[in-house]
């Protein structure tokens, strides 16, 4: 689906160059070369549509509204052990279903052990 949706981004961002500079080109008097303003503006609209396109198209890999989706960002410092967990560790539960949507983020400083759990740890 997302091969569908880059390849839908990349023809209408070239049509889109065409759309403009081709009436363009056809009701331009002449005279000096119409195509060294023609091209950059064609360009800038193709860009245009491409970025907005592209960001169509990326999503079609991100999860849903209400999909999985766990987010952990954890940094420790110590003396001793440290032991970092950011998932479920040995633990089933909630075995068969999609996790919940969550973000979480911990910090951790200590003389001695560190011990940082950022899900579900039996």
């Amino acid at each position: 689906m997302a091969v569908l949706r880059w390849v839908v981004a990349v023809v209408a961002s070239v049509a889109a160059f065409f759309v403009v500079a081709v009436p363009w080109a056809v009701l331009s008097s002449g005279g000096h070369d119409p195509w060294e303003v023609i091209g950059p503006v064609g360009g800038v609209v193709a860009a245009g549509v491409l970025a907005a396109l592209g960001w169509w198209a990326s999503q079609a890999s991100a999860p849903a509204g209400g999909g999985a989706e766990r987010i952990v960002r954890q940094s420790a410092r110590a003396k001793g052990n440290i032991r970092q967990t950011a998932g479920s560790d040995g633990a089933a539960g909630r075995a068969g279903r999609r996790p919940m949507r969550e973000s979480i983020r911990q910090k951790g400083r200590g003389g001695g052990d560190v011990d940082q759990v950022g899900g579900d740890r039996a």
